[in-house]
């Protein structure tokens, strides 16, 4: 461990706090219908309803007051082509969740007042901060840092670049599992289809010979048996949504260092051009030893969350294993399910 860096871990951030965002039920009778949230936090024991808009408030407070975070993006509002399908509203919901849920175990954002309000108080209008948090914090130095300055750019120029091959090979990892998952997806619906197309096939008739009779039974069985096995097999898989919170935490770590590389240097030669013990060039370089030391916090919030992900990567294997193992058993079990008593009355 790099000299005066403490290590957080994914379990430190998972204890802060527990989010549930969940759709609130769809209103009847309503002529402009909007989507509601049900927001709950364990830590302060709530339950408030919000709305997205106000979920877009508190993010533009957020990165106003801490401009030195890796405050994660919130997902799209609305989409051009079935923006209100229940599938955009689900995925929507769930990155609504992840986002919330990054900043209420994050261990600043976590203590932010403005993020309390928005968890616990039922009504969460947000005005825009004066002041960002190098000025709301003071000019204290942090002394238990235990490096200079240099040293401190040194190392964010390493944990950027790390980072960002971190960042490249979890979403080449992900785009791989999606796809994969995908097929599986793909499968069950036509096993789906299958036993639809079975079921249809099994409608008994008055003029059926015994041998038609037997193999309607058969069909009508493999129909059952292919609605009930698909149907149990749709889960969710939480592999995948640790590697998502992963990537979100990455993707913001990556714009703070696009958006302090630009400041950072245009602070030093600011500070460099001014007179060395003038006030105004002391509070540049103290705003610059501040930004440092956040990223660096921001880096190992980063690292926790994308080692928590890589190291679910086994049960991520065995889950899509067995998600595929079950297909190729389904498909075993329609076989015998069809050729049982088909097989039987045959002459």
């Amino acid at each position: 461990m790099r000299r005066g860096i403490e290590e957080v871990t994914y379990e430190d951030l998972e204890s802060t706090d527990v989010i549930s965002v969940e759709l609130v039920p769809e209103r009847k009778g309503l002529i402009l219908k909007h989507c509601e949230y049900y927001v709950s936090s364990r830590r302060h024991g709530t339950t408030v309803t919000r709305r997205y808009n106000e979920f877009a408030q508190l993010y533009d407070v957020l990165n106003a007051k801490y401009p030195y975070r890796a405050v994660c993006c919130l997902p799209p509002k609305r989409v051009v082509v079935g923006g209100g399908s229940p599938l955009f509203l689900q995925r929507r919901r769930a990155a609504l969740q992840r986002w919330l849920s990054i900043v209420a175990r994050h261990p600043v954002l976590a203590h932010d007042a403005d993020v309390r309000t928005f968890l616990c108080e039922i009504s969460s209008k947000l005005d825009k901060p004066k002041h960002d948090e190098f000025v709301l914090a003071g000019s204290q130095e942090d002394s238990a840092n235990g490096m200079s300055t240099d040293e401190m750019q040194d190392v964010f120029s390493m944990e950027q670049e790390q980072l960002r091959l971190v960042h490249l090979g979890l979403g080449r990892l992900f785009k791989i599992f999606e796809k994969v998952e995908s097929r599986c997806e793909t499968e069950l619906a036509d096993i789906r289809e299958l036993g639809a197309a079975l079921s249809a096939l099994s409608t008994p008739a008055s003029i059926d010979t015994e041998r038609w009779t037997h193999m309607r039974d058969s069909l009508k069985a493999a129909a059952e048996l292919a609605t009930e096995m698909v149907e149990a097999d749709m889960d969710e898989d939480e592999a995948m949504e640790r590697m998502l919170v992963s990537l979100d935490c990455l993707s913001a770590y990556r714009s703070l260092c696009s958006r302090l590389s630009r400041g950072l240097h245009a602070e030093r030669a600011a500070a460099a051009a001014s007179a060395v013990h003038s006030p105004a060039s002391s509070l540049l370089r103290a705003r610059h030893r501040y930004a440092l030391k956040c990223a660096l916090e921001e880096a190992r919030i980063c690292r926790a969350y994308a080692l928590s992900a890589l190291e679910l990567l086994p049960e991520l294997l065995k889950s899509q294993g067995a998600a595929h193992a079950r297909v190729s058993k389904l498909w075993s079990e329609l076989h015998d399910a069809l050729r049982q008593t088909h097989g039987n009355t045959r002459p």
